[in-house]
């Protein structure tokens, strides 16, 4: 902020944060007229912080009425814009995810489909040697997979779960061995009990539970 000749001069910036408005804003009001900009030697804009006041709506009822309605329009609009960026990034972000997913598990399938068919799958072999507790998060690595494994440990330690009950299975040879599925896939007890999609920690508790019945 300067003060010169007993006004106080703000940049675009400086005045759009006592605003909250963008600076793209307040430079439609000074190009529509609303708005008294000063050039810098540079070329930058700076406004008075009377004039600010004036444009939200200090200063004579006329000019401030229609101003104050713009830049209430404006800061809804801006607010708005705000909203469904945010919900479209949010959305790219699942549609991400997706597609990840659906990748692992084309991966994950095609390595089962191209196992020898007389070899027996690694849930029956595993069936036959007596156990206790046994969980495996199968993935290779997309985000679902990560975030089920993380969401397995977490609820795993709540219940008293031994942590090397636990164990995340990522080679593709080796999911291969339990059979065609989408990913992630979670295995309880040498048992398929979800796959191609993240259970939420409810469910998922309740899966986690049968280590603690069987």
């Amino acid at each position: 902020m300067i003060r010169e000749n007993g006004h106080e001069f703000m940049s675009l910036k400086e005045a759009g944060r006592e605003l909250r408005l963008s600076v793209s804003t307040l430079k439609r009001y000074i190009y529509a007229g609303h708005l008294r900009s000063y050039r810098t030697p540079g070329g930058r804009h700076r406004v008075r912080r009377a004039d600010l006041a004036a444009l939200m709506g200090a200063g004579p009822p006329a000019a401030a009425g229609e101003a104050t309605a713009l830049a209430r329009a404006d800061a809804l609009a801006e607010e708005v814009a705000l909203r469904v960026r945010r919900a479209i990034q949010g959305r790219l972000a699942r549609l991400e995810t997706e597609v990840e997913r659906l990748g692992c598990s084309v991966e994950a399938i095609s390595a089962a489909v191209r196992e020898p068919a007389a070899a027996p799958s690694r849930a029956v072999a595993d069936a036959q040697v007596p156990g206790g507790c046994e969980i495996k998060v199968l993935g290779p690595g997309c985000r679902a997979c990560d975030r089920l494994a993380a969401l397995v440990e977490e609820i795993a330690r709540a219940l008293g779960i031994r942590s090397d009950a636990v164990s995340r299975v990522k080679e593709l040879d080796q999911i291969a061995e339990y059979g065609p599925a989408p990913m992630p896939a979670l295995i309880v007890n040498n048992q398929l009990v979800s796959a191609g999609r993240l259970p939420n920690k409810f469910r998922l508790t309740q899966l986690l539970r049968k280590c603690l019945t069987n």
